[in-house]
């Protein structure tokens, strides 16, 4: 299992990814899960997202699924994401 924590993400803010700020992404990103990505495991995860109160555990289906999902996003988010998944 992996995890990340959505209501302390760490997002960088330059290319060279020596700073971060971090920041609650827990309702936003559980939202745009819930009105784009179809599916009853979306689903799921969208709203063990949205009501985490700690680092929500990940199997390795659901990263893929949250990879697929966010490989259109910009590269720094994309970085920012591969940076929060925790072992």
């Amino acid at each position: 299992m992996k995890t990340i924590d959505f209501r302390h993400f760490k997002m960088f803010t330059d290319i060279a990814q020596e700073n971060v700020i971090e920041q609650d992404l827990h309702k936003d990103f559980a939202d745009l899960l819930y009105k784009n990505v179809n599916g009853i495991v979306a689903h799921d995860l969208a709203l063990r997202i949205y009501r985490s109160e700690k680092p929500v555990e990940l199997s390795d289906d659901e990263i893929a699924l949250l990879r697929e999902f966010i490989k259109n996003g910009t590269p720094i988010f994309i970085d920012s994401f591969e940076n929060n998944i925790k072992e």
